[in-house]
């Protein structure tokens, strides 16, 4: 049989990669339902399970902990073990974890459950300090602790592997699109969540359905990418130049020890690393934070209050689509003068809201969309496109997972000075640590600022 002519070829090919798109797309939003649905929830489980604002904050902060840890290795066992067996248990595991938070009051008044989970948290006690929580070491808090930290560490199977099907998907000239398509997936997923979460706490008045419907949602999704998802091209290895193949070769089977190498040792995703560390403290602290607050400030309830807060990722879709493409257009493809210009105007915005949230609700609207504009346009250029620009020897999950973990690490940072913050010094202090974070994060990129795409790079060192 004769081969299909290379336009049938391309036709094809197009074809698939728009449909891997948008199970891409639809997999990773999917993953939020389960990120952020507890932000719009914080007032309801402050209530009902009397819980401080630090305390709070430590279980918000937990989830950024094992997200964080888990991206670590997730971008590794990805190199190892492929990414659609990493997507799938991160999928499932979050979604379980999700629904055994709703289930946590009573699971922590069987004895055995309550005791070790207040076992295993014991560090956490003893860091934070007695001093710093309100009352004894709840029964509930240190279940709520183990479950929020496993539905982050599941959470973190979602990204690495992501980046590394859109890099085997897609060649590097359509890579600042592709990534910035994927970026709406995260923040649509937020903004829908958000609202969805806001009403279904409007209408019942339980803050478990905050847990109980995402979880669902999670696990439908998982179903879908299980069926649809596929690793790669077919007949992409053979269609690469022969030094490109040997390059996805060695990617392909690379071990754990040879990826970690190829990123600790890559100053460039240090960089990136620690950039995304200050900006994930201002993202997570809008994202978890500002519903309850825009709740108490206007005197309003969870769904309005959701309402406004949504249009952040909702701005934010605007960002992360269009930001790419300005690297791209103007920029010759360098990422980081987008960023920190990016960086730096949501440090200026942080101080903004911090005085027209008392003024009324649409300004404090318009700037919510401001920032999430520059927050997410900057977030898929660091943890995203910039990521697979500078990863070396094609470990572009080990990069990317390496980039978010220390990212989360700042929004566990970011979720737990919040919490101290808002305790000691009131919302301005809070404000004043969003900025700060956002305004050094911009300096730090900006000494990128005329890096260019590693776009053939040598395979890590054996």
């Amino acid at each position: 049989m004769a081969p299909a002519p290379p336009a049938r070829v391309a036709e094809t090919l197009h074809s698939l990669r728009a449909r891997m798109l948008f199970v891409l797309w639809t997999t990773y939003g999917s993953f939020y339902f389960c990120r952020v649905n507890m932000g719009p929830a914080r007032n309801s489980i402050q209530a009902a399970l009397g819980l401080s604002a630090f305390e709070i904050g430590l279980v918000l902060g937990a989830v950024k902990l094992g997200y964080a840890l888990g991206q670590l290795v997730n971008g590794q066992l990805t190199e190892r073990f492929g990414a659609r067996r990493i997507l799938s248990i991160g999928m499932l595991g979050s979604s379980g974890a999700t629904l055994l938070l709703a289930a946590a009051p009573a699971l922590s008044r069987i004895p055995a459950v309550g005791a070790l989970a207040a076992a295993i948290t014991a560090p956490v006690r003893w860091i934070a300090g007695s001093a710093e929580l309100d009352v004894a070491w709840r029964g509930v808090l240190p279940l709520m602790l183990l479950l929020a930290f496993a539905n982050g560490w599941f959470q973190a199977g979602g990204w690495p592997p992501v980046v590394k099907l859109a890099s085997v998907w897609f060649p590097v000239g359509q890579r600042g699109r592709t990534m910035g398509i994927l970026g709406t997936s995260l923040t649509l997923g937020s903004a829908i969540a958000f609202v969805a979460v806001g009403a279904l706490i409007h209408a019942t008045g339980d803050w478990r359905i905050a847990c109980v419907v995402p979880a669902a949602i999670l696990f439908a999704s998982s179903v879908h990418t299980t069926l649809r998802l596929r690793e790669q091209p077919p007949g992409a290895h053979d269609a690469l130049p022969a030094a490109h193949r040997a390059l996805r070769a060695a990617a392909d089977r690379m071990p754990v020890g040879k990826a970690l190498r190829a990123t600790f040792g890559n100053p460039r995703i240090w960089v990136l690393a620690l950039g995304l560390f200050g900006l994930d403290a201002v993202r997570y602290g809008f994202l978890d934070w500002a519903p309850g607050h825009l709740a108490v400030v206007h005197g309003t309830g969870a769904l309005p209050a959701a309402l406004k807060t949504a249009v952040l990722p909702l701005a934010g879709a605007v960002g992360a689509f269009s930001s790419g493409w300005l690297t791209d257009r103007f920029f010759q493809s360098r990422r980081a003068p987008v960023c920190a210009l990016l960086l730096g105007a949501v440090g200026l915005l942080t101080l903004v809201y911090r005085v027209v949230v008392d003024i009324g609700a649409v300004p404090t609207v318009v700037t919510l969309a401001l920032a999430g504009f520059c927050l997410f346009g900057a977030q898929i250029l660091l943890v995203g496109t910039a990521a697979q620009d500078f990863a070396r020897g094609g470990a572009t999950a080990a990069a990317a997972g390496f980039v978010d973990f220390v990212g989360h690490m700042g929004a566990f940072s970011g979720d737990v000075v919040t919490g101290w913050m808002v305790k000691h010094h009131g919302w301005s202090g809070a404000f004043a640590w969003w900025a700060s974070a956002a305004l050094a994060a911009a300096l730090l990129v900006a000494t990128l600022w005329r890096a260019r795409p590693d776009d053939a790079v040598a395979p890590a060192a054996s």
